[in-house]
């Protein structure tokens, strides 16, 4: 950590969304680049603009030392006098290593809005980098016709909004000795600046009520509401507002295609046939299923979630 504010991270995001995380740290005004796992990046406030501003990241870990394997013992006493309690994490890498501590405390997904898990929860950073990976920026409208408990919806109407995600946490690099608290409130105002009515609306959908009903109360809790649309609708039943558009959806996938999983994507093809000029991104666990759809991606990304592997296909007009 230096006196003048300069510091080195590694933020972690999901498998695959890398260049993402990356990408959104450098317009947060840092030096970034990508690395297996997430992004590195330097730069004034580092910490802080990262706990505080990224959505794509899971955590940050700050670079408190790195240097030649053979001076790791003698930097982790110097370390622990300067930062007592604070637990650090060595990681070799050839003939240097580093000294890292985790910056947050608790994973960054957890936003603090979600009231109850729903049975198969997309984390909020993946909704969140998935949404900036499809070039979603809140100026056109969003449409999700298979919400689930509203995880893309409400990531999309924060992000839309312009609402930094960490701006009603507290963290732990704030508690550490040395932690200069003035340049954080500074970054913490200067991020709630940026907030604004989103200009778009968010449309999401879903055709089961309980889960339309534990949207709603995520949207609630989140203090998105006012931005977003909730109803109980098949996706193919789902009408569409004049595009341009962006749509993001991660419809139902398991190991084996039953019925329910195969009626879902063919709603979601008829419904995709009917988008014409609208930007889609879909999250695909299962490539039988995925050849449902009409049209070839322009792009797919491999990535994870929860531990499966899938592809994240990009329709373009």
């Amino acid at each position: 950590m230096s006196e003048r504010g300069q510091e080195r991270i590694f933020a972690a995001c999901a498998p695959g969304l890398e260049p993402t995380l990356s990408r959104e740290l450098l317009g947060l005004g840092l030096d970034a680049r990508p690395v297996p796992g997430g992004a590195e990046a330097d730069g004034a406030d580092a910490t802080a603009l990262a706990c505080l501003g990224s959505r794509a990241a899971d955590a940050v870990k700050v670079r408190l030392w790195e240097g030649p394997a053979g001076g790791i013992a003698s930097a982790r006493r110097d370390l622990a006098r300067r930062f007592p309690g604070v637990e650090l994490e060595a990681r070799p890498a050839g003939e240097r290593s580093t000294l890292s501590a985790d910056a947050a405390g608790s994973p960054l997904f957890k936003r603090g809005w979600r009231a109850r898990v729903g049975a198969a929860p997309l984390r909020e950073s993946l909704a969140a980098g998935l949404l900036l990976e499809l070039g979603f920026d809140g100026s056109r409208p969003l449409l999700d016709p298979m919400c689930g408990s509203g995880t893309i919806a409400i990531e999309a109407a924060l992000l839309a909004a312009r609402r930094a995600p960490g701006l009603g946490r507290s963290f732990a690099f704030e508690a550490w000795p040395g932690h200069d608290a003035a340049r954080t409130t500074a970054v913490r105002d200067r991020l709630a600046a940026l907030s604004r009515t989103p200009p778009s609306p968010v449309l999401a959908s879903d055709r089961n009520g309980g889960a339309v009903r534990l949207a709603g109360k995520n949207a609630e809790a989140a203090g998105v509401v006012p931005f977003v649309r909730i109803e109980r609708r098949d996706a193919g039943d789902v009408e569409p507002p004049p595009g341009p558009g962006d749509c993001l959806v991660n419809p139902p996938y398991g190991i084996r295609l039953d019925r329910e999983v195969e009626e879902s994507w063919k709603a979601l093809g008829s419904l995709l046939s009917r988008l014409p000029g609208w930007t889609v991104g879909v999250l695909a666990g299962d490539a039988a299923v995925a050849r449902m759809l009409p049209g070839n991606p322009a792009r797919a990304i491999e990535v994870q979630n929860g531990g499966i592997r899938c592809r994240f296909l990009v329709y373009t007009p």
